[in-house]
């Protein structure tokens, strides 16, 4: 254990935690912290799953003494992932589709003119994860939201919200970063953190969570859109929707997209829920329910269709609350 201390010191380091929100968290004394730090005590054997995983990594992360910024608290098979996923999402061009884009928040799914789930967001400070090309970070500018932060894991999108913002003339701070990591952006600081279709992307959505909680002032908001988990279970099969994988497993799916390999997990909604709540959040509304359908549509085999939204939902939303 020669090395754990300045580890620990490290790791509070690269994510702006302090001495007290690490004794609040794990309860023990700042002291104490500062006695591991300094090298004059260190932690029980008993308490190194409960520090590895308030850092969000490994144990053996630990005892590693070449921890040198963000990145190395994500594991080598998520840092895969996150990097096959960046070079996918590169390939990928801006369109003219409004699906996912504010005020709608998914396919055959109520809209923000319908739920106003964000309410007056005048003289707001709001971070969009997953930002995209801005198109959203436009929408909450004309409601009137004071100061705007962006975060994509794609510089080629990043770019395209820079431009975008631009010719509206708007001004935003842009991150071309995994939403896993802290790029630099300010802690209790935001009214709102919101992502509308890309938080599901995420290979650790308990890491993503911890630092949302941490972005968001007392009493600030999260709200979140992403795919049904059931319709990765879906298979059609002669003009019907079989329930052909299980949804249990919460696998990782590997799938083409821009002619490019990319991979996401398919979180059940109980991880959703509880990671907002292991990560000091409470939920106001969750939102199962199809709109904006023909319900005379015909079957389709597309993963989303009209036909199908008249049997499930396509999209789930959830809006939660950081408490006190």
């Amino acid at each position: 254990m020669i090395s754990i201390g300045s580890v620990i010191k490290k790791l509070r380091a690269i994510n702006n935690v302090s001495q007290q929100e690490m004794s609040e968290r794990l309860g023990v004394s700042c002291q104490t912290i500062s006695k591991w730090e300094n090298k004059k005590t260190y932690p029980d054997i008993s308490m190194l799953p409960e520090i590895a995983d308030f850092f969000h990594v490994t144990i053996d992360a630990l005892f590693q003494k070449n921890i040198e910024d963000s990145n190395e608290v994500i594991t080598d098979t998520d840092k895969g992932y996150l990097e096959e996923n960046r070079t996918g999402w590169n390939q990928g061009v801006s369109n003219s589709w409004n699906g996912t884009i504010l005020p709608a928040y998914g396919p055959y799914t109520p809209g923000e003119e319908e739920l106003k789930l964000f309410g007056n967001m005048t003289d707001k400070a709001v971070l969009e994860l997953a930002c995209g090309d801005g198109r959203s970070l436009l929408y909450q500018a004309e409601q009137g939201a004071k100061e705007l932060y962006g975060l994509d894991i794609s510089e080629t999108q990043i770019a395209e919200a820079k431009k975008n913002l631009a010719d509206k003339h708007i001004n935003a701070k842009l991150f071309a970063s995994p939403m896993e990591v802290n790029p630099g952006i300010p802690f209790h600081y935001f009214d709102c953190v919101y992502s509308i279709y890309g938080i599901g992307w995420t290979p650790d959505i308990n890491k993503v969570f911890y630092l949302v909680s941490r972005y968001l002032k007392a009493n600030g908001t999260f709200i979140f859109s992403w795919d049904n988990p059931l319709l990765q279970c879906l298979e059609n099969r002669d003009g019907q929707y079989v329930l052909s994988q299980s949804y249990e497993e919460e696998k990782m799916m590997c799938f083409s997209k821009f002619g490019m390999q990319m991979s996401l997990r398919n979180w059940k909604l109980s991880s959703y829920i509880n990671a907002l709540i292991d990560n000091g959040m409470e939920i106001e509304k969750m939102i199962e329910a199809s709109a904006h359908y023909d319900p005379d549509a015909e079957y389709s085999e597309k993963y989303y269709s009209a036909h199908k939204a008249r049997f499930i939902n396509h999209s789930f939303i959830i809006k939660a609350r950081k408490r006190r």
